[in-house]
C-alpha cells in the first residue's frame, strides 16, 4: 500500500497515512485530518518499503476501529440481559462472529503498529468506546436511567468487549485492555471495570463469586480487593462451604445472585439500595466474622438474600 507522510494540523505530529484517502483520524490526538489540506508532502524514502506498508495497514485499520466502535456495542443491553452461566459461551461466540471484522482490525493494528505509536493508539481506541458511551448517556435525561445505562455498559465491556480483545493474545492486547479499563474508570463515576478473558469469567462462575457483596463494595468505592469483600469470601469458602447446609446455600444463592445484581442496578434508587444493604446486612456480617460469630453472619447474609429475592425475584422460592 502506498503511503504519504503528513503532519497533523491539530497536534503537529508527523505520521504515515494511506495514499488516496480524503481524510483520516490522527493517531495521536484523535482529530480528523483533511488530507487535501493538511500540508502533505511525499513520503521520504528513508526506510524499507515494508515499513510504509505496515504503517498503511495500521492506520487503515485504526480508522475502521474508530469509526465502528459503536457498532461493536450494538444491542449491548439485550446482550447483558441474556448473560447467564449456561448461556455465556453461546452468547460470546455469537458476539465474536458478529464483530469479526472489528476485532480483526484490532489485531491488525496491534500487529503492525510501531512501538512509538502504541500509547497513542491505545488512547484512541479507548476514547472511541468512551465517546460512544458518552453519546448514549446524552440521550438519557433521568438520573436513574443514566445509572442503568452505565451499569449495563460496564457489564457489557467486562464480559464481551474486553474478553474479545484479550482473545487476540499477546502483551499488546493485554495492554490495550488495561488502558481501556483505566480510561473508562476515569471517565465514568463508579465504573471500575476489570479486563478478564473468557476463561477467567467461566472460572469465575465455577468459583461462585460474591456478586451481591462485590456490587455493593464497588458502588461504595471500596474496591474489588477491599478487606470486607475478602472476609466475606473467606467466610463463604471456609465456614459456609464446610457444611452440607452451607454448600447447598452457596449453590442456591449463586444461581440467583447475578440476576439480583442486574435488577438492583436498574432500581430507581440503586445507590440508596447499596447503602442500605451495606448498613443493614454487610457491615454487620463483617463485624460478626471478626468477632468469630460465624453462625450469626450466616443468618444475616441469608436474611439479606431472602429479602432481595422477595423484592426483585418474587416468583422464585428459596430453600432454608
Amino acid at each position: 500500500m502506498e503511503t504519504i507522510l503528513i503532519k497533523c494540523p491539530h497536534c503537529k505530529e508527523e505520521m504515515q497515512a494511506p495514499a488516496g484517502r480524503e481524510s483520516i483520524l490522527c493517531m495521536f490526538c484523535g482529530e480528523r485530518i483533511d488530507l487535501t489540506a493538511a500540508g502533505i508532502k511525499e513520503a521520504e524514502n528513508n526506510g524499507p518499503a515494508a515499513d510504509n506498508a505496515d504503517a498503511g495497514k495500521c492506520y487503515e485499520n485504526l480508522n475502521f476501529i474508530l469509526e465502528h466502535a459503536g457498532a461493536a456495542c450494538k444491542e449491548y443491553s439485550a446482550k447483558v440481559k441474556a448473560f447467564r452461566k449456561d448461556s455465556y459461551h453461546e452468547l460470546f461466540e455469537r458476539y465474536k462472529e458478529e464483530n469479526y471484522a472489528f476485532y480483526t482490525a484490532v489485531k491488525l493494528v496491534l500487529d503492525y503498529a510501531s512501538e512509538e505509536s502504541l500509547d497513542g493508539i491505545y488512547h484512541q481506541i479507548a476514547g472511541a468506546f468512551i465517546r460512544e458511551q458518552e453519546a448514549a448517556l446524552e440521550q438519557v435525561k433521568k438520573k436513574n436511567e443514566k445509572f442503568t445505562v452505565q451499569m449495563d455498559k460496564n457489564m457489557f465491556m467486562a464480559v464481551y468487549v474486553l474478553p474479545s480483545i484479550k482473545e487476540i493474545r499477546g502483551s499488546r492486547a493485554n495492554e490495550l485492555a488495561e488502558v481501556i479499563c483505566k480510561e473508562w474508570g476515569s471517565s465514568f463515576k463508579d465504573s471500575n471495570i476489570i479486563a478478564s478473558d473468557y476463561d477467567s469469567i467461566v472460572q469465575g462462575f465455577k468459583r461462585k463469586l460474591c456478586y451481591v457483596t462485590t456490587a455493593v463494595c464497588q458502588n461504595l468505592n471500596k474496591g474489588e480487593n477491599c478487606e470486607e469483600l475478602r472476609l466475606i469470601k473467606e467466610f463463604r469458602d471456609g465456614y459456609l462451604a464446610s457444611t452440607q447446609e452451607g454448600a447447598a446455600l452457596i449453590e442456591e444463592y449463586y444461581d440467583i445472585a447475578p440476576t439480583l445484581v442486574k435488577r438492583i442496578a436498574k432500581d430507581a434508587d440503586a445507590q440508596a439500595k447499596y447503602i442500605w444493604l451495606w448498613n443493614t446486612y454487610l457491615a454487620p456480617c463483617v463485624a460478626f466474622i471478626k468477632a468469630g460469630r460465624q453462625e450469626e453472619c450466616k443468618e444475616t447474609y441469608c436474611g439479606m438474600m431472602e429479602e432481595l429475592r422477595k423484592e426483585y425475584m418474587p416468583g422464585r422460592e428459596t430453600r432454608r
